[in-house]
């Protein structure tokens, strides 16, 4: 299992706005058990099939979810299957107070 780590408040900040995003969380939870191709999940979900293959780079990405190519007998002959990564945050005000607020350290 993947354990999600951070080392400042800004890397913090991006992974909470990432995740706290319905449109990503839905992605996921379409891809937790079964292999889908970001059209299915288009039409599952009622997002555009671009807004979700971005969505899709953006967890492959951060490494919640892994694509592989594969062949097909129809068109598009070459899809790209996304399966999401099991993963764990573990986040406390303790670990909050202790990342600095910037890269440098600073803060």
């Amino acid at each position: 299992m993947l354990t999600l780590s951070f080392s400042t408040i800004p890397e913090l900040a991006q992974l909470l706005s990432l995740l706290g995003n319905e449109q990503r969380l839905a992605i996921l939870r379409a891809i937790a058990t079964d292999e889908k191709y970001a059209r299915e999940i288009a039409e599952e979900l009622g997002i555009s099939r671009p807004l979700v293959a971005i969505y899709l780079r953006q967890l492959e990405k951060l490494g919640l979810a892994e694509g592989k190519s594969r062949t097909s007998d129809e068109p598009p002959y070459l899809r790209r299957y996304y399966r999401a990564v099991p993963f764990e945050l573990v986040l406390n005000l303790d670990l909050i107070v202790s990342l600095p607020r910037s890269e440098d350290g600073t803060g």
